[in-house]
C-alpha cells in the first residue's frame, strides 16, 4: 500500500515571498527537459542517471 501523504508545509515570511515570486517566472531549459522526460517515461532520475555498465 502507499504511504500516507505528510502534512503540507506552511510557508511564511521570505520563503512565502520567494515562492510567490517564482510562480510567474518562465521555466529554465533544465526544468523543461525534466518535464519532457517525466511525460515520456515512468522512471525519472532527478540526479545523475546510473551507468549502463
Amino acid at each position: 500500500m502507499a504511504r500516507p501523504i505528510g502534512d503540507t508545509p506552511i510557508l511564511e515570511g521570505k520563503e512565502a515571498e520567494d515562492f510567490i515570486n517564482g510562480l510567474g517566472k518562465p521555466l529554465t531549459k533544465k526544468e523543461k527537459e525534466l518535464i519532457k522526460e517525466i511525460n515520456s517515461q515512468r522512471r525519472v532520475y532527478f540526479w545523475d542517471k546510473p551507468s549502463k555498465d
